[in-house]
């Protein structure tokens, strides 16, 4: 069956939230050390990313040409 984009993403997202709510269940005394995510920083890891997937892009659109 062929599985679609959005719905591979959907599921991706799931589990990482179910992952997130396992780990602040069980880790209650360690997460100390995720202090360091916050929204600004999200924005710079998604901005950062979307900046190398550009790049692969047009790198890759330049090789096919």
């Amino acid at each position: 069956m062929k599985k679609c984009k959005i719905c591979i993403s959907i599921r991706y997202f799931l589990v990482c939230i179910l992952l997130i709510i396992i780990i602040s269940l069980t880790m209650k005394d360690k997460l100390h050390y995720l202090a360091f995510i916050n929204p600004w920083n999200a924005v710079k890891m998604i901005l950062f990313l979307g900046f190398c997937v550009l790049i692969y892009k047009i790198i890759e659109s330049k090789k096919n040409n």
